[in-house]
């Protein structure tokens, strides 16, 4: 589609002439690729999701490693007051005593929890991923859509610049006239009103420049704020999808719909992680040492060892595993009616989007034809009043027309890749 509008969208990239001369000394030249990779290498946002990510990746070791054997050293004294007689031959009968040991302890059943747990922490870290990626789309977006701004009201100037020079042009000749006696000097004042209305129109573009270039530094995750000039063209935009399975790309592409995936995995696993506090809780442990005191020490005497199994298992809790078991269901099925309605939800506002997406290339190729027969009448206008058959008013009102039909064909364009960037977004393709 994108070839019948290029010669519509002549009259628009001829007047966007950049006006570098007219910026300040610290424009920087950048492209919509350009911006988006500098955006997702230095956006702060970003950089605070990833380390989310990391502190999850941590988490998923340390669950790990809790079903490993845990190895110690570890250094005990105890005093005792009262010594037996024979406080050489048994453990713990030493006045003072020093036991060096080296331990070990390994869980060996826990009901499943240590394995929830895992599986826990697993969904927690694709969750921190996911949310990383809606933050990167997120990103893009707001980057995108500022470009396009910056393309719009780049083009905008353009076309008040190009009317301005007109009006110029089209004063000098009526002072001409007026110095002839051809026109009434009134037709100067209305002219010279026009003018400043194109030079109060052209103020506050600039102004909003300056402030969508600041906005966009910030997006760049940037410490200066330049004068942004987009070295791309302003023109539409293709999908570059398989528009006939639309939602289905959104299904298996969008984050937010993924990240209720993991959550009821999350959920799932919690509840099975609290039920497994009901079960049996059984451990080993084993140490090696010397044990000694101020009194003697002796290789082959005071070696002490240590195996055993420790067993645990709830009786009575006064109904505390229960409720945390009712809590985790209830998030589990909380979670299962909103990815029932965000699958509803995500259908509709993609089908939505391309409708809006489609209407937007309708747009266009209205304003194609009005920009054509407006440029075509102003033509044909100035012809009849340089000849004149056709007032000062006249030409006027048809140079305003072109303008505007100008800026509509302009705002068309933008719109058109505003939607496309948001339908793309919803996608997670962006």
């Amino acid at each position: 589609m994108k070839h019948l509008f290029f010669i519509a969208l002549f009259s628009v990239i001829r007047l966007s002439v950049v006006w570098g001369q007219e910026m300040a000394a610290d424009s920087v030249q950048i492209g919509l690729q350009q911006a988006l990779r500098e955006a997702t290498a230095n956006n702060e946002h970003l950089k605070m999701a990833d380390t989310r990510v990391r502190g999850a990746e941590a988490a998923l070791r340390e669950s790990r490693g809790a079903s490993l054997p845990q190895l110690d050293a570890v250094f005990s004294y105890t005093y005792v007051d009262i010594v037996p007689g024979f406080r050489n031959e048994l453990l713990g009968n030493i006045e003072h005593d020093l036991l060096p040991k080296i331990a070990v302890s390994q869980p060996l059943y826990t009901g499943g929890r240590l394995s929830n747990n895992r599986k826990t922490a697993e969904a927690e870290l694709e969750l921190q991923r996911l949310s990383l990626r809606n933050e990167e789309l997120g990103v893009k977006l707001s980057v995108s859509l500022a470009y396009y701004q910056l393309l719009s009201l780049n083009n905008q100037i353009g076309i008040l610049q190009e009317s301005q020079r007109q009006l110029q042009v089209h004063q000098q000749y009526a002072r001409l006239l007026v110095q002839a006696g051809r026109m009434s000097e009134l037709e100067l004042h209305r002219l010279a009103v026009e003018l400043a209305a194109v030079d109060g129109r052209l103020l506050k573009l600039r102004d909003d420049y300056r402030q969508l270039s600041n906005d966009l530094s910030l997006l760049l995750g940037r410490d200066e704020q330049p004068v942004y000039v987009p070295t791309d063209t302003l023109r539409l935009e293709g999908l570059a999808i398989d528009t006939t399975h639309i939602v289905r790309i959104a299904v298996q592409n969008n984050p937010d719909w993924k990240k209720l995936e993991w959550e009821q995995r999350r959920a799932e696993a919690q509840i099975n992680s609290q039920q497994a506090a009901r079960r049996p809780q059984v451990s080993a442990t084993a140490w090696y040492g010397y044990e000694f005191g101020l009194e003697s020490f002796s290789f082959s005497k005071n070696d002490r060892y240590f195996v055993g199994l420790n067993a645990q298992m709830p009786l009575f809790d006064g109904g505390v595993i229960a409720a945390k078991i009712d809590q985790a269901q209830s998030r589990y099925e909380h979670t299962q009616w909103q990815r029932e309605y965000m699958r509803k939800a995500l259908a509709a506002q993609v089908q939505n989007l391309y409708l809006r997406l489609r209407e937007m290339d309708a747009q266009v190729a209205i304003q194609q034809q009005a920009v054509e027969q407006a440029d075509q009448s102003y033509r044909l206008a100035l012809i009849e009043y340089n000849a004149g058959r056709r007032s000062n008013t006249d030409l006027l009102d048809i140079q305003k027309s072109l303008m505007t039909s100008e800026l509509n064909l302009n705002e068309a364009i933008v719109n058109h890749n505003k939607s496309r960037a948001q339908l793309l977004y919803i996608l997670g393709v962006l």
